[in-house]
Order: C-alpha cells, then sequence, then structure tokens
C-alpha cells in the first residue's frame, strides 16, 4: 500500500467480471443477491481511498472496468487519477468542475499544474535543469492521458456527460504519415520502403504536453555488468542444491553465456549433449526445430556452450534425479490416459451402449519414452515461461537484499552475453565492435543485421563515454602540473 498525504491506494483482489446470484434463506425463504462464485483468478486492482476511509467513486469503477477490458494491472491509472483528485482538492473543486471554454475547465487546470512541475532535463547529459523532484516527461503525458480517458469513460457509460456547457477538452483529428523502417543493411531498402498515413483522433489539451523523446534501440539496454554478473553466479551456487534449483540454474547459466532467448531456454533439446573430450574454451551446439528448440523464426543457429557448462549439462543429462522424473512423467501419463478411457466410457454408456462393446485402448509406455526437452520440472514435463520468469523474480528480490541496485529482467541475460561476447572479441582480436556484427547476428538468431545492431550502438557508446572521461582526466592531471610548475 502506498501512502501519500490524505489520499491513498490499496490493492485488493477481485474478479473481473464478477456475475450475480440469487439465494434463499433457507429458514426464512427470503431472497438475496450475491456474487456468484467463480473458479476463475482474482486480478489485483489498485483503488483510491478517501481521507475518511471511503472508496473514491466513480473513480475506482473506471478502474475496475479496465480490469474488464483485459489490463493485468491498474496501479499506473490509479496513480495518475489520484494525482489529479489531490489537485482538485487543493483547488476546491470536483471533477465536473467544467464550463463551456475548456480552457477555464479543471482538465486544463491540472495540465497546467502538471506542465509546471515536469522535470526539465539536459538532453546531452541528462542532469535536471529545473524541478529535480518533480514529474518525468513521460509521467505527465501519462498522467493527462488516464484523465482523458476517464472523462470519455464517464460520458460513453452516462454516469457524466461532456455537452456544450461541460466541455473538459475539444477533440482534434491529425494525421500521421507511417513508414515502415528501411535496413540499413539491405542494398535494395530504398525501393522496399512502404509508407501509410493514419488518423488519429487526439485533444487539444494533451497536445500541450511535448513529445516524449524516444529512446533508441541500444538505449533500452540494460545488460550486466561484470561485477553484476559475478554476483549473479555465486547467487546461483549459494542456494539449496535441490533438483529444482539446479535444473532452474542451468537453464539460467546456460542462457547468459549463450544468448538463449526464454523459449530456446525451455525448449533445449537433449540432443547433442556429451562429454566432450576436447579441453576447448568453448563447444559449438546447433539449435532448431531439427531437434525440438523453438528458435524465433525456425531458424537453426549454433551456439557455444562454455566447456565446463557442457560437463555439467552431460551431468545433469545421465543424473538419476532426472531420470526419477522422467518416472514421474510417465507415471503421470498413464494416469491421465486411465482417466481419459474412463471418460470415454462414460459417454460409451450414456449414449446406450453396453460396457461390454467398448473398446479400451491399453496405456503404451514405449510411445512415451522419447523426450526430446534436456530439462524438466519435478513432474517430468517441460516448464513452462513463467516459472522461470517467477525463478528470475525470486533471485532478483534476493540479491537486492545485500546489493539494491541489482535490478535484472530474464531478457537481461540474452542482452548480457552479446555486450559482453563484442567486448572479449573485440579485446581479443583487437578490432572495433562494427567488424563483429555478422558473427553476432547469427550467434543471437537475429534475422537481419538491423537487429544486432543496437548491441554494437551500445558498445560503441559505452566506449566513447570512456575514453571522453579518460581525455578529461588526462587534460586535468595535465592542468595541475602546470600549476605545479608555475608555483615552483
Amino acid at each position: 500500500m502506498e501512502r501519500n498525504c490524505d489520499y491513498e491506494i490499496k490493492t485488493i483482489k477481485v474478479l473481473a467480471s464478477p456475475k450475480l446470484a440469487s439465494t434463499v434463506n433457507p429458514e426464512t425463504g427470503e431472497v438475496g443477491l450475491g456474487i456468484k462464485e467463480s473458479t476463475l483468478e482474482r486480478k489485483k486492482l489498485s483503488i483510491i481511498v478517501q481521507p475518511d476511509g471511503m472508496p473514491l467513486e466513480p473513480h475506482n469503477q473506471y478502474l475496475h472496468s479496465k480490469l474488464k477490458d483485459g489490463a493485468n494491472d491498474t496501479s499506473s491509472d490509479a496513480h495518475a487519477l489520484m494525482s489529479f483528485q489531490r489537485f482538485l482538492t487543493n483547488i476546491g473543486e470536483n471533477y465536473q468542475s467544467l464550463t463551456d471554454d475548456p480552457q477555464e475547465g479543471v482538465v486544463w487546470k491540472y495540465a497546467d499544474y502538471l506542465i509546471d512541475n515536469t522535470k526539465v532535463v539536459c538532453q546531452s547529459s541528462g542532469a535536471v535543469l529545473k524541478n529535480l523532484h518533480g514529474y518525468s516527461s513521460s509521467t505527465t503525458k501519462n498522467y493527462i492521458t488516464v484523465v482523458i480517458n476517464f472523462y470519455k469513460w464517464l460520458h460513453s457509460n452516462g454516469l457524466f456527460f461532456i455537452t456544450r456547457d461541460k466541455k473538459p477538452f475539444e477533440f482534434k483529428e491529425i494525421t500521421k504519415r507511417m513508414s515502415k523502417g528501411v535496413n540499413q543493411h539491405d542494398l535494395l531498402g530504398h525501393i522496399n520502403s512502404r509508407s501509410r498515413v493514419l488518423h488519429v483522433q487526439t485533444t487539444d489539451v494533451k497536445q500541450r504536453f511535448p513529445k516524449v523523446q524516444s529512446r533508441q534501440p541500444h538505449q533500452i539496454l540494460k545488460p550486466m555488468t561484470e561485477e553484476h554478473k559475478e554476483i549473479f553466479l555465486v547467487y546461483l551456487k549459494s542456494v539449496p542444491h535441490t533438483y529444482s534449483n539446479r535444473t532452474q540454474n542451468l537453464m539460467l547459466r546456460l542462457a547468459i553465456e549463450s544468448g538463449l532467448r526464454i523459449d530456446e531456454m525451455v525448449t533445449f533439446p537433449a540432443l547433442g549433449i556429451h562429454h566432450h573430450t576436447s579441453e576447448a574454451e568453448s563447444i559449438p551446439f546447433s539449435i532448431g526445430p531439427y531437434n525440438g528448440c523453438k528458435t524465433k523464426f525456425k531458424k537453426v543457429r549454433e551456439i557455444k556452450i562454455p566447456y565446463g557448462l557442457m560437463l555439467e549439462l552431460d551431468e545433469y543429462l545421465h543424473s538419476e534425479d532426472r531420470k526419477d522424473m522422467l518416472k514421474k512423467r510417465i507415471h503421470n501419463l498413464q494416469k491421465q490416459h486411465e482417466k481419459e478411457v474412463k471418460a470415454q466410457k462414460e459417454i460409451h454408456i450414456i449414449n446406450g451402449d453396453t460396457e461390454d462393446t467398448f473398446e479400451s485402448i491399453e496405456f503404451d509406455e514405449s510411445k512415451h519414452q522419447e523426450v526430446q526437452n534436456l530439462f524438466v520440472n519435478t513432474s517430468g514435463m517441460p516448464f513452462n515461461k513463467n516459472t522461470l520468469q517467477s525463478k528470475f523474480s525470486d533471485i532478483r528480490t534476493a540479491i537486492q537484499k545485500s546489493h539494491p541496485d541489482w535490478y535484472y529482467r530474464p531478457h537481461d541475460l540474452r542482452s548480457t552475453f552479446a555486450t559482453h561476447w563484442l567486448k572479449r572479441e573485440a579485446d581479443r582480436r583487437v578490432t572495433v565492435f562494427d567488424l563483429l556484427i555478422n558473427e553476432l547476428a547469427d550467434q543471437m538468431g537475429h534475422e537481419s543485421t538491423l537487429t544486432t545492431q543496437k548491441y554494437i550502438n551500445f558498445m560503441n557508446d559505452i566506449t566513447a563515454k570512456m575514453e571522453f572521461a579518460q581525455r578529461k582526466n588526462r587534460a586535468s592531471r595535465n592542468a595541475m602540473n602546470t600549476n605545479k610548475n608555475k608555483g615552483s
């Protein structure tokens, strides 16, 4: 729960689309209404609570409607509406305080407040020049968008009508020309470009906010530093050595050392894993649909697995623990088969046939012996992507107890591999990052080097910043030496 001032946000679990059901009191015969029981998973709903402890309406109704429309989280919208409500309380107005001139209404006043309290950031250095503790430009634009959508929802649901006398904003239509990106490595890219025109409805109040400076693809990357990678690997070795931990830790290590996507992790093949006799630094390993690995674009590619890790994978493949899990798999499949046969038999009898005429199909264990996946869970089945994501979230929480700034997502394992590989290979070969783009694209399984370019740009940016810092340090030392010489 987040507290601030006199309004607060609470999170509760609710059904996205609850249904009413009538109940009869057996003693009085009185009929009542209640929420119908449901097996559907309840979603987290962030709601706004007023100073007197009562829920803020119709704001919370709007937040619940977001869940009904398929949203997984309402936290961002709740914070926006709470900010709007605090502003209204401070100026002694409410959301209905509007006139025939939108610029005199509370939405425009709130927009003024957001713009006046937006951080001003230097584009080159990133330093905050004004409103150090203010809103980021992306937050202000998001907040005003939520408020606009709130009014649209009020109107469409008949809770408050936008009329000539009460206008929160004016609608405007703008035209955008959308162009497909051109692959800069494609010699015919100039003739493959396409463009289309889109007509977008917006509002006058939203147009007051400057466009949020979109970040380049390489600026979004967040690979681990060498230090943070070491922290990650040390933690994986420190956890209790249960079968589940051992399996999932091997998967995560394989991802950070070879650049696997999460789909490729959970379908990584057993075929090809072996005890390599050569003590090479890394072992080439091919993955693709032919051996059951779900690569993007169904592309066959060759990754490189560190020699020591390959030995661990081979040991895991032939471990007694994994064999036990595969036996569980057969047992579970047999139980599932028996349930299906029982259900078919019941349908057979319901349809008027006799039990004697029902032909049962025996479970054939031999058809289920072959398992393509290397990694199997405690039921002997392939892992679910959500299981790995949840595991990574638990790891992050544990590491942050001693390293608060360690914050990464599963996909950052892939960018960590790419950037560390570039640094290592550029140093080893004494070459520039750009010359390694095709080789990296092959290892990452990219359709085009246009996708790989972001890793090259990231490393070039890092190198440029380091060189700039070194030049400044040299200049500072030279200036200090000059002053010393003058003094002597």
